[in-house]
């Protein structure tokens, strides 16, 4: 018999704790290698679900990134996932990457925080503009994440195939970085980083800013992205905003979860929002006028419920743009 990780967790757990002790129900949350933005995101709403709701045992699942997190819920593997909201969407109309699985299957949930691309380097280093990255050694993100796709586009668009490509995890790149392993490391994703906080602590770092007419050429060629900054003493060493460009990024559930639960943990993950930003600020940033941020795919329905229901500047717009599951 082929273990899923759904099966592993039900069979760790019927040993582990007697049968009138066990949940009813596991809620898988995919996330990211740990020690990256999302996986303490999903840690942290984990524990507010434990904490709130009966009969549900939430987990934070430790994946390879968002691109693998959509197939494991495309496999029923886990019930929710952190995304982006372009992979959000490609997700619920089962097109680009995640083409092949059943269209209307994978809804919006909330929006937590824009990502933002960073090109990390290393003061006194080789990369001092994004025209250096031509010929170095670039860190590029995992396979199975969406940042590592991000990063190819920047490449692409940078350098063609004049580059070396590292494609490992945020955390093993920073530490690349600091050994002078590779030149620069790509990351798009939600700031802070812990992983460039610890970085910055032990070297002087800096970040590449991306120019107007960069980014002119990368938002005619890929719409979804936006501009924006990543604010100024985000990191000890870098005091001024850097201007990049980025998505919204948040969590998407499986249209299979019931529309109660769904209510349910949605109204606790926000009446939690003060305590979840001591597990990361983006929470502290969470808000009625942010939560449908960058959504293109219709909300689950315990999720519209409450929305409605605490009043969501714009609640009815977004259902008639994107329609109603």
């Amino acid at each position: 018999m082929k273990l899923t990780l759904k099966s592993t967790l039900l069979a760790a757990a019927a040993l582990v704790a007697p049968i009138a002790a066990q949940a009813d129900d596991f809620f898988s949350i995919g996330s990211c290698p740990v020690g990256c933005t999302a996986y303490t995101w999903s840690a942290g709403i984990a524990d507010v679900i434990n904490k709130n709701i009966d009969g549900v045992e939430a987990t934070a699942e430790e994946t390879k990134g968002y691109v693998a997190n959509i197939k494991l819920l495309q496999d029923k593997e886990i019930e929710a996932s952190m995304a982006t909201t372009l992979s959000s969407y490609e997700a619920y109309a089962a097109t680009g990457p995640y083409e092949g699985g059943e269209p209307g299957k994978i809804l919006s949930w909330m929006a937590i925080a824009p990502v933002g691309m960073h090109v990390i380097a290393l003061e006194g280093g080789p990369v001092n503009t994004l025209a250096d990255l031509k010929g170095k050694r670039i860190g590029m993100g995992q396979p199975g994440g969406v940042s590592m796709l991000d990063a190819n586009v920047l490449m692409e668009m940078v350098a063609g195939d004049d580059f070396e490509a590292f494609r490992v995890r945020l955390g093993d790149m920073v530490d690349m970085l600091s050994d002078g392993n590779i030149d620069a490391a790509l990351w798009n994703g939600s700031f802070p980083l812990p992983p460039v906080i610890k970085l910055s602590a032990q070297r002087d770092v800096k970040l590449i800013p991306i120019s107007d007419e960069f980014y002119a050429d990368l938002s005619a060629k890929y719409p979804p992205y936006f501009r924006l900054a990543i604010p100024g003493g985000t990191y000890e060493d870098v005091a001024g905003d850097t201007p990049t460009y980025g998505l919204a990024n948040g969590l998407v559930i499986s249209a299979d979860v019931s529309e109660e639960r769904v209510y349910d943990m949605t109204k606790a993950i926000f009446e939690s929002l003060d305590d979840l930003a001591g597990v990361h600020p983006a929470f502290g940033r969470v808000t009625k006028e942010t939560v449908l941020n960058g959504f293109g795919a219709p909300l689950h329905p315990g999720a519209l419920t409450y929305y409605r229901e605490i009043g969501v500047p714009g609640i009815e717009e977004f259902v008639a743009r994107v329609g109603e599951k």
